[in-house]
């Protein structure tokens, strides 16, 4: 009988539990992917992480047809139409198995429970795998009980744990040795019918992929502690967007790391712990959606803040997503955003303290746009940055801490070079006068570019005084 491997955002062959094992249990194997397009515009999808998808999709599909592994497409509207389509491909296919790695929003785990349940009733077997996480959710917990609510002692326990496990090797030679059939299949490639935006410079083959990777590593991970925080020398990996849709696996980056420490994942230098730490907030926010189910309805991990008077104001919220705040820093990264569709991590967290802390504006407003213009939009690490931006989650920055973003700006764009790549009303404008340049601008009779919007001193002080005032009530 046929084994069916379902991909979802696991589009590699390497360190893919589900299709391993499925190609060590089966003579014949079928890969499927399913296209739920309108579920994915309900999850707030960008039509750049849309087109990503299709092309690596495409990679997927010419590696498989390498193998001798036909790449079948399912396509529907939403999740609730999987189970009987699954179905009917597994019966068409002769399948005895059904084979995954898991997912852990909420969404995709009561999809993956239908899927399971029909099967069964079926007498059709499903085969959960994780390979999308170094660490699972249940392996972590603190000695008591329930979850870990903060990041220091969850990454302690989650490094020890890792350390038990030990990184899986590569399935590389094993991928090598198999050959579905005699010879290697044609393959059709794959059209997404949604709005797509062009992410070409993004898409790598699983090959290009892990080179990226080492390059990394070999040439920028040792300064990436002391580097990571400057847009201007763009030091980050840019590989979130290849760990969204599962072209890179977390196994491939610690194997990666573990050749720089025999005692790995101690042992590291500064820079490789740092990006290592980077590695275990992606799982921490996996982790807390698993355990939180709330997170994935739009609700504040912090109850009480939900009572927080939110502003809903459409104007304001329009000059912030268009770049046009008169605070540059701010400006400079969500034009980033909007032309690439990718925005520096450390401008990430300046742009939504602005958002929220200054316009007072609900985070679920920004988080919302950030994942319809992402590349790399995950909804856990998307969520979990808002709601640490907006206090509103677990281990969040204190409310009393509210960015000041033109003392930001000076830190980590100090000569402006990453502001007049992306406000070019800001060009000639000298460092001295880049962070603040608006009497300089009228100085020189120009007007094109906008007034600040909001005194952040006042802003500052009236979220500080109705944050704490509601913190107050709920203690009382």
């Amino acid at each position: 009988m046929t084994g069916l491997v379902w991909f979802r955002q696991d589009l590699r062959l390497d360190d893919n539990d589900a299709l391993l094992q499925a190609m060590q249990n089966h003579r014949k194997v079928v890969a499927v992917v399913a296209l739920t397009e309108a579920q994915w515009s309900d999850h707030e999808w960008a039509p750049i992480k849309r087109d990503l998808y299709q092309r690596q999709l495409n990679f997927l599909g010419e590696a498989l047809a390498e193998l001798g592994i036909e790449l079948r497409v399912v396509q529907c509207d939403y999740y609730r139409e999987l189970p009987r389509l699954l179905l009917q491909l597994a019966n068409e296919v002769q399948v005895s198995a059904l084979y995954a790695n898991r997912d852990y929003a909420l969404d995709e785990r009561r999809r993956d429970a239908a899927v399971d349940a029909w099967f069964e009733l079926h007498d059709l077997q499903c085969h959960w795998f994780d390979s999308n996480l170094l660490v699972r959710p249940l392996e972590v917990k603190p000695q008591t009980s329930g979850y870990y609510k903060k990041f220091t002692p969850f990454f302690k326990s989650w490094c020890a744990r890792l350390a038990e496990l030990g990184i899986a090797e590569s399935s590389k030679r094993t991928l090598a040795g198999y050959k579905g059939k005699a010879e290697a299949l044609n393959f059709t490639p794959i059209e997404l019918d949604g709005e797509k935006r062009d992410a070409s410079q993004w898409a790598r083959t699983e090959r290009d992929a892990g080179g990226q990777l080492q390059g990394f590593i070999e040439e920028q991970v040792a300064d990436y502690q002391r580097k990571r925080d400057v847009p201007a020398d763009d030091a980050t990996s840019r590989l979130s967007p290849l760990w969204e849709v599962g072209v890179l696996s977390p196994r491939a980056a610690a194997r990666a790391l573990q050749a720089l420490s025999p005692e790995f994942p101690y042992g590291l230098d500064e820079g490789a712990k740092t990006w290592l730490s980077e590695l275990a907030w992606r799982e921490f926010y996996q982790h807390l959606m698993f355990h939180v189910p709330a997170l994935s309805m739009g609700k504040a991990f912090q109850a009480y803040t939900e009572e927080f008077p939110w502003r809903y104001d459409k104007a304001d919220f329009a000059r912030w997503c268009e770049g046009r705040t008169g605070y540059p820093i701010v400006d400079a990264g969500m034009r980033q955003l909007q032309t690439e569709g990718w925005m520096h991590n450390r401008v990430r967290m300046i742009v939504a303290n602005f958002l929220v802390k200054d316009l007072h504006i609900d985070w679920r407003w920004g988080e919302r746009f950030f994942m319809q213009h992402l590349v790399d939009g995950s909804f856990a690490a998307n969520n979990g940055g808002w709601q640490w931006s907006a206090s509103t989650g677990t281990d969040a920055v204190p409310y009393f801490r509210v960015f000041n973003p033109t003392r930001q700006s000076e830190q980590v764009d100090p000569q402006g070079l990453y502001i007049r790549k992306w406000v070019s009303e800001l060009n000639n404008v000298p460092a001295k006068y880049i962070h603040t340049p608006h009497d300089y601008l009228r100085a020189k009779g120009s007007t094109d570019y906008p007034q600040p919007m909001v005194d952040h001193k006042v802003a500052r002080e009236t979220f500080i005084s109705t944050f704490k005032g509601l913190k107050t009530a709920v203690n009382k």
